[in-house]
């Protein structure tokens, strides 16, 4: 049973476009580092660890990879997770490469998609099978891999799976299988957002490149605005939690009780373990302000309609230093009234990576003005982190806290 909500949240409005219809970053933004020999030298020593943390070695690093590590603490925060979801991911490594290559055509990543075909190649898949993927889950597949690549795009366009697909991958899958579904289709969401934005190019030895000849449909977003009444896993409680749970959830002991997010995620010690780094990363270890992290969470929360998140961040944002006005402004978006330039365009570089996954050249150059190599790396990760969270949040039904507030009503309010 679903609560509707009265608010109208941004949904993407191009309902059937070509491939090529919204232009990429043609030359790096951002360039891949040089990745240094070992030594003694703290530098080197910090970009080759950032890399590792992916679970590849230095030599063997993506071009994306490598442009994360310009920025070694960025990349030792999101590493983990990418390295849990390559390997000790339960889905069927098949099937996560499905979702990898749809999520990247949809997302329009050269680098991701390139990168992707060298794995489905080990599986066997064709030229003809990699067009049908790109052509979505209608395209002549059987019942197992359709559920699949129509996993990915719900997740992709509405941050949420839907009740028929969610009971058909649990024909097969059990629930921690299906949360690596979710995770693996929002991690490369994620990776797609990062690469389009900083120009990341394929690597030379990787000469697959998406189909660009193929429409890319895509229906209004239909679940952003509702969400769960009930959770579909359910939080572990206090009295079921064994001593390492508890441990996860409480490492410094100070009693406090675990919010239903992370409650639900402990019963999936791994994965919870490496999604708490990315998530401590982005919250307390980026470059960006308290201001700027959690103004662009709820813009990104507000967009994917993830009420939880906008619950336990508003807060968060008041402390430090958004005004009740702000919140709202947050809500109507980069063209309330209320916002300088700078705080404009960081919303409307949140709207452009959901609605287009990259930050156009002009919101670039203005936020380059006032942000360095690695601040605009924190930024992009921060919005790409939280499209990650909102996917998981409204799958898995996430409810909020007794008490919490929930989304702001706009009324006779044109969405920025």
């Amino acid at each position: 049973m679903r609560c509707e909500l009265a608010l109208v949240v941004v949904a993407f409005s191009v309902i059937s476009v070509t491939a090529e219809a919204q232009g990429r970053v043609s030359t790096p933004r951002i360039q891949p580092v040089e990745v240094p020999g070992e030594g003694t030298d703290p530098a080197a020593n910090d970009i080759r660890d950032a890399i590792a943390a992916f679970g590849v070695d230095a030599e063997s690093a993506t071009h994306f990879i490598r442009t994360i590590a310009r920025h070694p603490a960025a990349a030792a925060g999101i590493g983990p997770l990418a390295a849990y979801l390559r390997e000790r991911a339960m889905a069927a490594v098949v099937d996560q490469t499905l979702l990898a290559l749809r999520v990247a055509w949809l997302a329009r990543s050269d680098a991701m998609w390139a990168e992707q075909v060298e794995e489905a190649r080990i599986f066997g898949l064709r030229d003809t099978d990699l067009r049908r993927i790109a052509e979505g889950p209608e395209a002549g597949w059987g019942f197992w891999d359709s559920t699949v690549l129509r996993a990915a795009d719900e997740l992709y366009r509405d941050s949420f799976l839907t009740d028929a697909t969610w009971a058909a991958l649990g024909q097969v899958y059990n629930a921690r299988q299906i949360v690596d579904v979710i995770f693996t289709v929002a991690e490369h969401t994620m990776f797609a957002m990062a690469s389009n934005s900083f120009g990341v190019e394929p690597d030379s030895h990787l000469v697959a490149r998406r189909p660009t000849d193929i429409l890319r449909k895509m229906e209004p977003a239909r679940a952003t605005p509702r969400r769960l009444g009930t959770p579909r896993i359910a939080p572990l409680r206090v009295e079921e939690r064994t001593e390492s749970e508890r441990a996860l959830l409480d490492p410094n002991g100070t009693g406090e009780p675990a919010i239903n997010l992370f409650a639900t995620l402990v019963r999936f010690p791994a994965l919870y373990r490496s999604r708490a780094i990315q998530s401590a990363y982005i919250r307390s270890g980026s470059t960006l302000s308290g201001r700027v992290r959690e103004m662009i969470i709820l813009r990104i929360g507000w967009l994917c309609g993830a009420e939880y998140e906008w619950a336990q961040h508003a807060p968060i944002a008041r402390q430090e230093g958004l005004t009740d006005d702000e919140l709202r402004d947050v809500a109507i978006g980069p063209d309330a009234s209320g916002w300088g330039p700078l705080d404009a365009a960081l919303l409307r570089a949140t709207d452009e990576l959901y609605q287009d996954d990259t930050v156009s050249d002009t919101t670039w150059v203005t936020l380059a003005e006032s942000y360095s190599e690695r601040g605009l790396i924190d930024i992009v990760i921060t919005v790409a982190g939280y499209r990650m969270v909102s996917m998981v949040l409204n799958s898995l039904g996430v409810q909020p806290e007794p008490g919490t507030e929930t989304f702001p009503v706009l009324e006779n309010v044109e969405q920025g």
